[in-house]
């Protein structure tokens, strides 16, 4: 089959189709509703999936292979699931893995999106000048248990109310200001909770910055914290004003820990409790996280390259601290999400690690694939 394209369609499915040398995109629907698309590879083409103007889509186990431009284009989708595919390097000049594009319109903006479990697989070696996942003005996104890789970028996220935890982002290395998560465009950008990630080998770890000097965009509630930061020239950067607090995170074997310029410094972000490690003090296995049918949940130490002179414990629900929840148990109530960070020193290396629990009814393509190191991480009650 060399291409599928459907336009005004509402509940077709496309499942288990190799599209194979299409003339131009593999996969695209527009105006549409109520479609999944299962199983589908895309090879040898000029582009992979593209959809515009849709809802209610599922994307699901989908591959690209040797697939120039982008490998999945979305414009004006809405409640979308993109999950456990895997999406290869796009080698076009101007092609990302994924994108969630604006276009520089409103009418083009996504929202409601789900983005887990995936492999994007973008490149050092690429020809590319871009990266691997763009979310473009897009509104209330929740991204966790991808691998991300890069090339000028690991992750462009530019939208609002973003929750991003649990992913591997690395290898953004193209430019002095590339990154591996990144909020910098021109306009205002508000609510990023970004947690429990690992980034890696990028110039800038986390960057809060623009594509050009003006200073005026700010960047809203930014929390970021309980990130591992591995390896790159700057763990955490800013020359934007912003909001919200950096703290709790581990800049491991990284040149430069923050650097502020310019509106960057004159912010109300809290900066607090960050810590070094010089790589001689890791965490080997993940604390495990226990839930019993008596209510209580509890947390053990794991283990550690060495044994820590001291461990602190922190439980959270969704993502947010529990005031005074600091012991190896707890008691927990219906609605909670919940998870555990323990916060672990030997001499005045500081590491942390996130407990971890069984992949039940969702086990992420990344981990079964060997791109993701660690299990589920969050209990809902």
């Amino acid at each position: 089959m060399t291409a599928i394209l459907r336009k005004k369609v509402h509940g077709a499915s496309t499942r288990g189709q190799v599209i194979d040398g299409a003339p131009d995109v593999g996969v695209a629907y527009q105006v549409f509703s109520d479609t999944v698309i299962e199983d589908v590879i895309v090879k040898n083409s000029p582009r992979g999936f593209k959809f515009h103007n849709g809802r209610n889509l599922t994307v699901r186990r989908c591959e690209t292979e040797n697939v120039n431009g982008d490998g999945i284009y979305l414009t004006k989708t809405t409640h979308v699931l993109l999950e456990n595919n895997r999406i290869g390097a796009a080698p076009g000049e101007g092609a990302d893995c994924c994108q969630f594009a604006y276009q520089n319109s409103d009418d083009n903006i996504s929202s409601d999106i789900v983005i887990r479990g995936n492999l994007f697989l973008q490149s050092p070696a690429s020809a590319s000048n871009k990266g691997a996942l763009v979310c473009d003005r897009t509104r209330k996104y929740l991204v966790e248990y991808n691998f991300i890789g890069g090339k000028n970028f690991s992750f462009s996220s530019i939208g609002d109310d973003a929750v991003v935890r649990s992913n591997i982002m690395r290898d953004g290395r193209m430019n002095d200001y590339s990154f591996g998560y990144g909020v910098g465009d021109k306009a205002d950008h508000a609510g990023h909770h970004i947690y429990d990630n690992w980034i890696e080998n990028t110039n800038r770890g986390v960057s809060l910055s623009g594509f050009s000097d003006q200073e005026l965009a700010f960047r809203k509630d930014i929390d970021i914290h309980d990130n591992v930061i591995s390896q790159c020239d700057i763990a955490f950067f800013a020359n934007r004003r912003w909001s919200g607090s950096f703290r709790r995170n581990i800049f491991l074997r990284c040149e430069q820990d923050i650097v502020l310029k310019g509106n960057g410094k004159t912010t109300a972000g809290d900066i607090d409790g960050n810590y070094r490690n010089d790589g001689s003090f890791l965490n080997v296995t993940p604390p495990p996280l226990r839930f019993k049918p008596d209510g209580n949940a509890s947390v053990a130490s794991g283990e550690w390259t060495s044994e820590p002179d001291e461990i602190r414990i922190q439980w959270r629900n969704k993502g947010i601290d529990i005031p005074g929840a600091n012991r190896p148990s707890i008691t927990v109530e219906p609605g909670m999400e919940l998870s555990c960070v323990l916060l672990a020193r030997k001499a005045q290396n500081w590491m942390l690690a996130i407990a971890e629990t069984a992949y039940d009814d969702f086990t992420p393509r990344a981990w079964q694939e060997h791109k993701l190191p660690w299990r589920k991480r969050y209990l809902s009650i």
